[in-house]
C-alpha cells in the first residue's frame, strides 16, 4: 500500500486530500509543518529519497496572474508568472509570497534533482470539513453576513475544492504529470458577480453591497487548464455548485 505524508493536514485544502486519499483506501501521514518552511522539507525528502518518490506543492493562481499583461497574454498556462514588482506596486502581498516561494522550492527540487509536481489552484471553495471556516470560505461567510463592510475588488478564477483534491492526487499518482498543474474552473469572475448569482437564491441574507477600492486585482483574465484535463481530472464543478455547497455546509454547521 502507498504510503502518503500531507503536511498542514488542518488546512482547508489539506484537509480535503487527507479526506480523499481516504476514501480511496490510502495511508497517510500528518505533519505540521514548522516555521523553517519548505528547504527543511525538501531536505528530509532528499534524505529519504529512496522512499519519497514525488513532492506535490500546493501553490496558489496568485503567482500566475498578477502582472500587467494578463489580459493580454490570456489565456493564462503554466508558463506565466506573477510580476513581482506588479505586486509590489498593488501591494498584493500574498501574490508576492505565493510567487517567491513557489519559486524557491523549484530552485531546491533542481539543486536536490527531487520530482516536484506544483498543483496551481484557483480561488477555493466548496464544504468545510472543520468546525470553523478558515482561508477563502471565512472570506465568503464574511460577505455574505456583510461582516466586513464591504467586498474586495477582486476578479479570479474559482475551483471547488473538492476538484483540487482531485487534481493533487492526479499530480501525486498519474507518472505523466510534471511541472506546473493549473487547476480552475473556466469561470472567471468579480465578486460582484458572485453576490448577484447568490443574493436571489439566498435573499435572506444580506451580503456585502460595497466593493473596495484595492487597485490591480480585477483585471480580466482566463486561465487554461488543459494539462489537468488531459492528465484525466473530471470536469470541473461549476460555479453555482461550489457556493452551494460551501453555504449548505455553513447552514448545516450553523454558521448561517
Amino acid at each position: 500500500m502507498k504510503e502518503y505524508l500531507v503536511t498542514g493536514g488542518t488546512s482547508f485544502i489539506a484537509s480535503h486530500v487527507v479526506k480523499a486519499l481516504l476514501d480511496l483506501g490510502h495511508f497517510e501521514k500528518l505533519v505540521n509543518p514548522d516555521t523553517s518552511g519548505t528547504r527543511n522539507l525538501m531536505n528530509s525528502c532528499e534524505k529519504s529519497r529512496n522512499t519519497v518518490k514525488r513532492i506535490v506543492l500546493t501553490s496558489s493562481s496568485t503567482s500566475v496572474r498578477y502582472c500587467y499583461d494578463a489580459t493580454k497574454s490570456s489565456p493564462l498556462n503554466e508558463s506565466h508568472w506573477s510580476d513581482l514588482d506588479y505586486c509590489t506596486r498593488f501591494k498584493i502581498w500574498y501574490g508576492y509570497a505565493k510567487t517567491l516561494g513557489e519559486k524557491e522550492a523549484w530552485s531546491i527540487a533542481a539543486e536536490m534533482n527531487l520530482d516536484l509536481v506544483v498543483v496551481i489552484p484557483s480561488f477555493c471553495i466548496g464544504p468545510i470539513l472543520s468546525p470553523e471556516p478558515t482561508s477563502s470560505p471565512l472570506i465568503l461567510l464574511s460577505i455574505i453576513k456583510g461582516a466586513g463592510g464591504e467586498y474586495t475588488n477582486f476578479r479570479g478564477g474559482f475551483v471547488h475544492i473538492e476538484d483540487v483534491a482531485a487534481a493533487q492526487i492526479i499530480a501525486m499518482e498519474e507518472p505523466k504529470a510534471s511541472g506546473r498543474i493549473i487547476c480552475s474552473s473556466s469561470s472567471v469572475a468579480h465578486w460582484s458577480e458572485i453576490i448577484e448569482m447568490l443574493r436571489p437564491k439566498y435573499p435572506l441574507y444580506p451580503f456585502e453591497t460595497k466593493c473596495g477600492s484595492e487597485e490591480g486585482r480585477d483585471m480580466p483574465h482566463s486561465l487554461d487548464t488543459t494539462k489537468i484535463r488531459e492528465l484525466g481530472l473530471a470536469p470541473f464543478k461549476s460555479l453555482a455548485k461550489m457556493f452551494d455547497d460551501c453555504i449548505k455546509c455553513f447552514q448545516d454547521k450553523g454558521l448561517l
